[in-house]
């Protein structure tokens, strides 16, 4: 079967794009904060001829399972040479060269086919009945629509995949964050996710973070929307356009104070960006001991599980990787007074630790 999503690889990525490296690898773009000759990265398929997943005669292996700690494991079984030291981020990351990338698949061809052509499988059909309900209710383009994971590239099975999308842009990810509850009242088989269907995935949540308070975590998933369309669970996930993100890669760089997470309280006044990865909030924390009684002004989360949970107005403890964020242009006569600190949740040296809960809101 040909390919419809293979695509050139344009000039930037953008969050949760699927590419293959020369060996066959297969590759989700990490986040909308890229470099410019490498793509940040998360391996999440390899061939094996045990593999369930299949696209032509190739099985795949899946690697990529979620959190922290698998995107750990999936990265040291990477090719050595794409394991580098980012400038920006501070830390040591997967990064894949762009000219090792020989296949990459637009999620939004890939939906343009489906709703172009019958549908081969209740995969493909589920996806494109969730389309036109965002187009009919909620009035999104569908060019601002794309299928990815395994659909992208045609390695899906209707036995045990998934059907994920992703919505494109500010604009309309809002759109879409304020409207869930219309699209379920005005389609009658759409409905929201209700909060027994999330006891998998906090349970996976408390394995890997067993510090978290169970209630807490019921709590903060109260808050989560997503859709089902009849039966079928579609997870629909915002993307920065390139242009749009709030940070440009280079701009600043991060040097981490601590070698262990610390813990602050933080009020969160900005959430623009908070639905995105890195998820990103902005507001003042109380004075951190860490810091001689300075303050932390933003947050930003490249845990998946925590991103657009948290609104401007709430309260909320944050146990992360306290960093000292640094402006590549300093002020008049190197002026430092421009840095300031940032915590992160979602590193390396902080698994199994790092977290944020909803104190108050």
């Amino acid at each position: 079967m040909a390919i419809s999503a293979l695509v050139n690889l344009p000039e930037k990525v953008r969050d949760r794009d699927v590419f293959h490296d020369r060996t066959g690898y297969v590759y989700v773009t990490l986040g909308h904060l890229q470099p410019h000759d490498r793509i940040l990265s998360i391996l999440k398929y390899v061939p094996d001829p045990n593999g369930r997943w299949q696209a032509d005669s190739t099985r795949y292996r899946r690697l990529f399972r979620g959190g922290v700690a698998s995107a750990i494991e999936s990265m040291n079984q990477a090719p050595f040479e794409y394991l580098v030291r980012d400038h920006h981020l501070g830390t040591t990351l997967l990064e894949v060269p762009r000219n090792h990338v020989t296949k990459y698949f637009s999620p939004e061809t890939r939906l343009k086919e489906i709703l172009s052509h019958r549908t081969n499988d209740a995969l493909e059909e589920s996806a494109r009945r969730m389309s036109e309900a965002l187009h009919d209710v909620l009035g999104i383009p569908f060019n601002h629509l794309g299928v990815t994971g395994s659909i992208a590239w045609n390695a899906h099975d209707t036995a045990f995949s998934d059907i994920n999308m992703n919505i494109y842009g500010l604009e309309m990810s809002k759109r879409l964050q304020e409207g869930y509850d219309s699209v379920a009242e005005q389609n009658g088989h759409v409905r929201l996710r209700v909060l027994l269907e999330w006891d998998r995935t906090m349970s996976n949540i408390l394995a890997r973070i067993p510090s978290y308070p169970a209630g807490d975590l019921r709590t903060l998933f109260s808050r989560k929307k997503e859709m089902y369309y009849g039966e079928q669970y579609i997870g629909v996930t915002p993307v920065l356009l390139p242009d749009e993100a709030p940070i440009k890669y280079g701009n600043e760089s991060y040097e981490s104070l601590r070698s262990k997470p610390v813990t602050i309280e933080m009020d969160i006044q900005k959430d623009d960006y908070g639905i995105f990865l890195p998820a990103i909030y902005e507001g003042i924390s109380s004075p951190v001991a860490q810091i001689d009684g300075d303050r932390v002004t933003r947050i930003m989360i490249y845990d998946g599980s925590f991103r657009g949970l948290f609104r401007e107005g709430d309260r909320v403890e944050v146990v992360g990787s306290l960093q000292k964020v640094v402006p590549a242009r300093l002020g008049p006569n190197g002026d430092r007074s421009v840095e300031f600190y940032q915590i992160m949740v979602g590193t390396k040296q902080g698994v199994g630790m790092e977290r944020i809960r909803l104190i108050e809101s």
